[in-house]
């Protein structure tokens, strides 16, 4: 039995905008709320993670842990919000340290039902998929931000050739399915599904050197790498720091087409690459679709935002400590 208010407050949690109000009614009933004073420490960087939080009341604050057995302090989190979501995904521990700065109100929702929301064909997974796809955008987006500041201000990165269009770009026939299917990012598709995904797009390939996207410019294609390697980087000045590698079955350009602003990052291969293209258009159809293949896609950039949002951090903990 939830409490009085429950549902009330969960309708205003961004995390769950959007679902109906008997979800919301069904998520308050496997809720525990409970009340932690200033000074507690609710988790550290790397501990197991059981649950995700909802702050109700109160406040808490994240820190990382920094080399030299050091943290620092990386943000807060306030009434209406969530932390704890990458760890219960990807199962890899927690990325920070959660403290409350004052006596703190919070709805604790366990793995297995976070879990179960994401599960089957019903409408309110999809909507649940899809708004955390546009909030661990803007999250990697946000770290993406603070991490080009500590590499030079508002300094602008270098010109850059302008990404190509897809008819400048190799195209060639599609990859023996069976090398496709032994790739983890593909081991929860239904072979249907993997078969409507795999035809959705162009497969193109790519020399090495070859930049894809340039940060500060809008992306017209979702990228998936089949084979090789695209190196996603920051560059300000004389520093160059790689933020993410998509290897095969990785994905990126992805962040441009679910919020429409520019690509924050630059992608250039590091080796001859073999991709799969999705032109804006198909990604939109994919993207808002609520069918097998549309799970398969918004599985796909869930998993690798979480992993990059996560990796992100490791150049963060760096240059805290060495700017």
């Amino acid at each position: 039995m939830s409490e009085p208010g429950t549902v009330d407050f969960l309708a205003t949690v961004p995390l769950l905008e959007g679902q109906e109000e008997a979800d919301l009614a069904e998520l308050a009933r496997v809720m525990r709320r409970r009340t932690v004073p200033k000074g507690e420490t609710l988790w550290r960087q790397g501990d197991e993670a059981r649950e995700i939080l909802f702050v109700v009341e109160g406040a808490l604050s994240a820190s990382l842990d920094v080399p030299g057995n050091s943290t620092v302090d990386v943000g807060s989190v306030g009434p209406g919000e969530a932390l704890g979501e990458i760890g219960v995904l990807d199962g890899r521990g927690h990325t920070m340290s959660v403290r409350a700065t004052e006596p703190t109100t919070l709805l604790a929702l366990g793995r297995p039902d976070f879990a179960a929301m994401f599960a089957g064909l019903h409408p309110s997974a999809f909507r649940l998929k899809r708004r955390l796809a546009s909030l661990f955008t803007a999250r990697l987006r946000n770290q993406l931000r603070h991490l080009a500041v500590s590499l030079g201000g508002e300094t602008a990165p270098p010109a850059a050739e302008a990404a190509p269009a897809l008819g400048d770009l190799e195209q060639c026939p599609a990859p023996d399915s069976t090398y496709v299917r032994r790739m983890a990012t593909f081991h929860d598709f239904d072979p249907l599904a993997l078969w409507g995904f795999l035809t959705s797009g162009t497969y193109v390939r790519c020399p090495a050197g070859r930049t894809l996207l340039a940060e500060g410019t809008p992306s017209t294609m979702y990228y998936l790498t089949i084979n090789g390697a695209v190196e996603k980087v920051l560059v300000r000045g004389n520093w160059r720091v790689r933020v993410g590698l998509a290897g095969p079955g990785k994905a990126f350009g992805y962040e441009s087409l679910i919020d429409g602003h520019a690509c924050p990052v630059t992608a250039i291969t590091r080796e001859r690459a073999l991709l799969l293209v999705l032109p804006r258009d198909v990604f939109g159809q994919l993207f808002n679709g609520e069918d097998a293949v549309s799970r398969g896609l918004l599985d796909v950039i869930q998993r690798e935002l979480v992993t990059t949002v996560r990796e992100t951090l490791r150049p963060c903990a760096r240059l805290a400590t060495s700017v």
